[in-house]
């Protein structure tokens, strides 16, 4: 068990060295998620994010705010889907 937790606890030192690399680390828990999420998908929109099991802890709202957040950061953009003009695709910037 404890080798369980110690490996655990060297992921997240990993984690956070990585997002400090990447310029993440000012960002909150829900906003370094959501665009990871983005980033290593593609045709990412908000319903795509809220369906996913990883995000069912949070709420749209609360999803939404992440969205409006890295879009003002810059680090992502939106942009109407071609096949449904409802639907805003959602794409990193840097």
């Amino acid at each position: 068990m404890k080798t369980s937790l110690t490996k655990l606890f060297e992921l997240r030192q990993a984690l956070d060295a990585c997002e400090k690399d990447i310029g993440l680390d000012h960002l909150s828990e829900v906003e370094r998620a959501v665009f990871s999420f983005i980033a290593s998908n593609e045709s990412v929109t908000i319903t795509s994010i809220t369906k996913h099991s990883y995000f069912a802890r949070y709420s749209l709202s609360t999803i939404k705010r992440a969205v409006l957040s890295l879009q003002g950061d810059g680090l992502i953009k939106s942009q109407k889907s071609k096949i449904d003009c409802r639907e805003m695709l959602l794409t990193r910037s840097i």
